[in-house]
């Protein structure tokens, strides 16, 4: 006895129907997914810092598109995540908590100095590496965490670079550092101090008018050099009276000088005011690989080269020591391991610093200031 053709073939068309959805899930539960890596990205996406922000996430995608179109980390791609602290310290802790929660491997943040080392502690309880591409405050690598590393040069070595620019203009400088006091102040001015064996301090309360005391102090000890650790307005202020009480010594600041307010308050007074200023990454990076991988609106300013280089790290850091094991990523990046970025060959010291700090010279002149190399 024969099925009829007809039969045959719709009751295995049925049970053909049937066992598709059956066939598909024991696939899905059998089969390993590929997961995508989270890149957490935070910084100031509100507010007035929310430029900054905005660079960091733009970065962080074009490096992210980078990695996955070379097959990503171990063939799993990377995702970013975005949260948004506007460079407020509560907010960098309560986005730190999200992102711990969604666990990702790595953040590339945060902007500010203040958020960083608030979120810093989250990061380190849940195991997840944080590359700030910005913060620049000693305390943020000082802390010692194991697992924070940091792209920009710190605020303190700008007194190294201040002391070798000093010496070098004036062997025999008499210098006077004129310091407000506060604590990122503190650092810079300590660390000048033990690089010149010929440098005073002076400290002045933040936002006085009155320096008599200052100024007969820097003319008697004889000051050939000043150097102001001070705000935009506080040195501007300064440096006027100085001249009015015809102090010709040289003037020498930080980063915080190469602000029109200190033009403003000084005037004509402010003439040959030699600044330190962090290197502009581009003027570090591989210009043809820039234009190769950052396309569109992603730009080239600000935090967004050093954002896409964070991203470089993570991934050489993850192939390396394997992107599940936090500490072991951080702690093959400060084992004195050179890395190939956007931004150079890049290598950090055992406390996630940079080993080589990088910063150029700027003069002030007829309320201008222009690029000062070193003769």
């Amino acid at each position: 006895m024969c099925w009829p053709r007809n039969s045959l073939s719709r009751s295995t068309g049925v049970a053909a129907l049937r066992f598709i959805p059956l066939l598909l899930a024991v696939l899905a539960v059998s089969s390993p997914a590929s997961a995508d890596i989270l890149v957490g990205v935070a910084g100031p996406m509100s507010g007035p810092n929310a430029v900054f922000g905005k660079q960091m996430a733009a970065g962080v995608e074009a490096a992210i598109t980078v990695v996955n179109a070379g097959g990503g980390i171990n063939g799993e791609p990377l995702r970013s995540v975005v949260v948004d602290d506007a460079c407020d310290t509560r907010r960098a802790f309560d986005v730190s908590q999200d992102l711990a929660r969604q666990d990702v491997r790595v953040v590339v943040g945060h902007f500010c100095s203040g958020a960083t080392i608030a979120a810093a502690k989250t990061y380190l309880e849940a195991g997840i590496l944080a590359i700030t591409p910005s913060a620049t405050l000693p305390a943020v690598t000082d802390q010692q965490n194991w697992n924070v590393v940091r792209l920009a040069s710190r605020d303190d070595a700008q007194a190294d670079v201040a002391a070798a620019r000093i010496l070098k203009d004036d062997a025999a400088a008499k210098v006077a550092i004129i310091s407000d006091g506060t604590p990122s102040m503190r650092s810079i001015v300590e660390r000048l101090k033990g690089r010149l064996s010929n440098g005073v301090e002076q400290v002045i309360k933040p936002g006085t008018t009155n320096f008599t005391d200052v100024v007969t102090a820097v003319k008697a000890a004889g000051s050939t050099v000043v150097y102001f650790a001070l705000t935009a307005t506080d040195a501007g202020n300064l440096a006027k009276a100085l001249r009015e009480e015809n102090v010709a010594a040289q003037f020498y600041g930080p980063d915080l000088l190469l602000n029109e307010v200190y033009w403003q308050k000084a005037e004509d007074a402010g003439e040959g005011t030699r600044v330190t200023f962090g290197v502009d990454p581009l003027t570090l990076a591989n210009k043809f690989k820039v234009e190769q991988v950052l396309t569109g609106d992603a730009g080239t300013e600000g935090a967004t080269l050093p954002s896409f280089a964070a991203v470089e790290v993570f991934a050489a850091a993850a192939k390396a020591a394997g992107v599940n094991n936090g500490r072991a990523m951080a702690d093959w990046i400060k084992g004195g391991n050179t890395i190939s970025t956007l931004l150079g060959t890049l290598q950090f010291d055992s406390r996630g610093d940079l080993v080589t700090q990088h910063f150029d010279w700027y003069r002030w002149s007829a309320a201008q200031f222009a690029e000062d190399p070193q003769p």
